[in-house]
């Protein structure tokens, strides 16, 4: 398991660094395949200054994703509070797959690729060498990090509950019925609306 923690308008210590891998590497328990665990450290300019310092992180498991973001007056508090709120995801998440009916999914397991978009706020990209030295390119966006992980196949309710999870607008699967790359996504209705290619 690979943790890659980066700080944003910060000065980024080995201490706050060191801690933040040690709360984190706990949730190995949870999965036996994580891939990778991203934690972006960060102080936003607020009024509420009890909320200025962010922690943001993102646990890339084996077909399963899991985000959590967390602010207070203290980095380490948001550190905490966002380990234990993505603890109580995964404990959930493993109670719900205790109660989804037991389904032989497709044996072909899928490669999915994540990646990482660095763009400034006026547009402007930066690269990964640039963001050290504070200067912004003028092209179009780039890809600064990406990689690999493999995508489980699961039933499209298995997705829509990864989607509730997330909660973001879409999440793309491997569907273990038809082994084709859907997308699952929350109509204004509240249901969900399933993409399938067609060929």
């Amino acid at each position: 398991m690979q943790i890659v923690v980066t700080g944003k308008n910060i000065h980024l210590s080995q201490a706050l660094k060191d801690y933040a891998e040690k709360k984190l590497s706990s949730i190995k328990k949870y999965f036996d395949h994580i891939i990778e665990v991203d934690v972006t450290l960060s102080v936003d300019e607020v009024r509420d200054q009890t909320r200025s310092k962010v922690c943001e992180v993102t646990v890339w498991a084996n077909g399963i994703v899991m985000r959590g973001k967390k602010a207070s007056e203290d980095l380490y508090a948001s550190i905490d509070m966002v380990a234990d709120k993505i603890e109580r995801q995964v404990k959930k998440y493993k109670d719900k797959q205790r109660d989804l009916p037991r389904r032989q999914p497709a044996k072909e397991d899928r490669m999915a690729t994540h990646s990482v978009l660095s763009i400034t706020p006026k547009g402007k990209v930066k690269v990964a060498e640039e963001e050290e030295k504070g200067i912004a390119a003028d092209t179009a966006p780039k890809i600064v990090r990406s990689g690999t992980f493999p995508m489980k196949p699961m039933f499209a309710d298995e997705a829509a509950h990864q989607l509730e999870l997330l909660k973001q607008g879409f999440f793309v699967f491997s569907n273990a019925e038809t082994n084709q790359i859907n997308v699952i996504y929350k109509r204004s209705d509240g249901n969900f609306g399933l993409i399938e290619p067609e060929f």
